[in-house]
């Protein structure tokens, strides 16, 4: 079942899937690179809890030239809290701690839990997955997996990347990297917390990410997770 959240968050899509298409470039509607080389050097809050190394260690889409500098963010902050949840929450969630609400409090116990996950790794031609199925949907205000054409998720995905687990998240109404994370990972009216157990999963290691125009809610985020077995 698929139920958007009144933070218009789309259920996640999970599933092994194996097949070969021939990939397909974007390269038109791709979006302009900003690329100012390590937008996360500047994040206090990040430098406030977490040591040199382990910030360069979750930086893996430093030199990714191929995302915008908010895009290298959004998997900033995913490696962020898959390294140290507990980190995370005291630099980026500290008003969530003591929450009654109970998306609000299983999350911070979740990211207690999240310690030394294996950091998700920036990859081209999922980014490619990602902005396509941006481009699609957002002019048209769509708000889901498929495309628009009907094309299932994991079938779109494949014509870029083929890798063995896959899920997608989609992200609306937001374009600020941060912003983006915090609704996913709240996943609130997510009853299987889907988005949140993608970003924190141990079965992905590599990402697409791609930030967009949408019609109807202005702005989304389509982050497409995969193994390394496309590569």
């Amino acid at each position: 079942m698929k139920k958007i959240t009144k933070l218009f968050a789309l259920l996640f899509l999970s599933a092994a899937l194996s097949a070969t298409f021939t990939a397909c470039d974007n390269e038109d509607d791709e979006p302009e690179i900003n690329n100012t080389n390590d937008p996360a050097a500047n994040d206090q809050k990040a430098s406030a809890e977490f040591t040199q190394e382990e910030l360069d260690k979750a930086n893996t889409a430093k030199d990714a030239t191929y995302l915008t500098d908010d895009e290298k963010l959004v998997i900033f902050y995913m490696n962020l809290a898959r390294l140290d949840g507990a980190k995370f929450t005291e630099a980026y969630l500290s008003d969530l701690k003591g929450s009654s609400k109970t998306y609000e409090k299983s999350l911070v116990e979740d990211l207690k839990k999240s310690k030394d996950k294996k950091m998700l790794i920036p990859n081209e031609n999922l980014c490619k997955a990602s902005r396509a199925h941006v481009n699609d949907i957002g002019p048209k205000g769509l708000v889901q997996h498929n495309s628009s054409d009907g094309t299932d998720t994991f079938v779109r995905i494949a014509k870029y990347y083929q890798g063995g687990a896959m899920a997608e998240n989609i992200s609306f109404g937001y374009s600020e990297p941060l912003q983006i994370i915090r609704q996913l990972l709240i996943d609130e009216g997510n009853e299987k917390v889907g988005h949140r157990k993608n970003i924190l999963g141990d079965a992905y290691t590599r990402v697409g990410v791609a930030i967009g125009s949408h019609s109807k809610y202005r702005n989304m985020c389509c982050q497409d997770f995969s193994d390394a077995a496309g590569e």
